[in-house]
């Protein structure tokens, strides 16, 4: 099962997400909060949690502080965004805090979990707003080729498999590694390319910027 933990100051809202996160068999609430604070005063570093899920207009502290802080505890936690904000600047506070994906509220509940499913794919969520808003921001962005120098061997092996739309778990099989190892070689690709999810990857694929292939 996936754990989750959810972030949100709606009750309403707070609710429906619990239900259809316990209602499917491949995920399961094991907290809940209706601010940061709340949620801090339980998550512990032993916690063990998959995947962080926040509001980002939160009384007291913001989720995307919220999510600075799980990621700067445990760093293999996937936090992702749950609002109705989508300003760029909102955006791409979230992502350079470390959000793993975007989800605007508007989304169906239904999608919503196989979106949290599919993280643990490798698959980021990216609502169809946000992932124009993204690509839109790196048609502006500097056109400078990316050289292969700048990653390891197996780095950019891992890369050429993400672009190829493979999961952590193909990427772990193909190689021979752990889904661990996996995702230490992505974490340090995205570091190296100064992304944070694998739409901006692509995009710097599409428009000729990666010297790998």
């Amino acid at each position: 099962m996936i754990k989750i933990a959810i972030i949100e100051d709606d009750t309403f809202i707070l609710e429906e997400l619990v239900s259809i996160v316990n209602k499917s068999e491949h995920l399961e609430c094991i907290m809940s909060a209706s601010s940061a604070e709340n949620f801090f005063k339980y998550y512990k570093k032993e916690t063990l949690l998959d995947i962080l899920l926040t509001d980002i207009n939160l009384p007291g502290k913001s989720g995307i502080e919220a999510i600075m802080k799980v990621k700067g505890i445990s760093p293999d936690t996937d936090a992702i965004v749950l609002s109705s904000f989508h300003d760029n600047d909102t955006v791409f506070k979230a992502l350079r805090a470390g959000a793993t994906g975007y989800i605007l509220k508007d989304t169906p509940l239904e999608e919503i979990e196989q979106q949290l499913i599919d993280v643990k794919k490798g698959t980021p969520p990216l609502s169809p707003a946000i992932a124009k808003r993204i690509f839109k921001y790196f048609d502006a962005s500097s056109s400078q080729v990316i050289q292969k120098q700048q990653l390891t061997t197996k780095e950019v092996q891992v890369l050429k498999l993400l672009v190829q739309g493979l999961s952590y778990k193909e990427i772990a099989s193909q190689m021979e590694i752990t889904i661990n190892g996996a995702r230490y070689h992505v974490k340090n690709i995205y570091k190296k390319l100064h992304i944070n999810a694998r739409p901006q990857l692509m995009k710097l694929y599409i428009d000729g910027q990666l010297d790998f292939f």
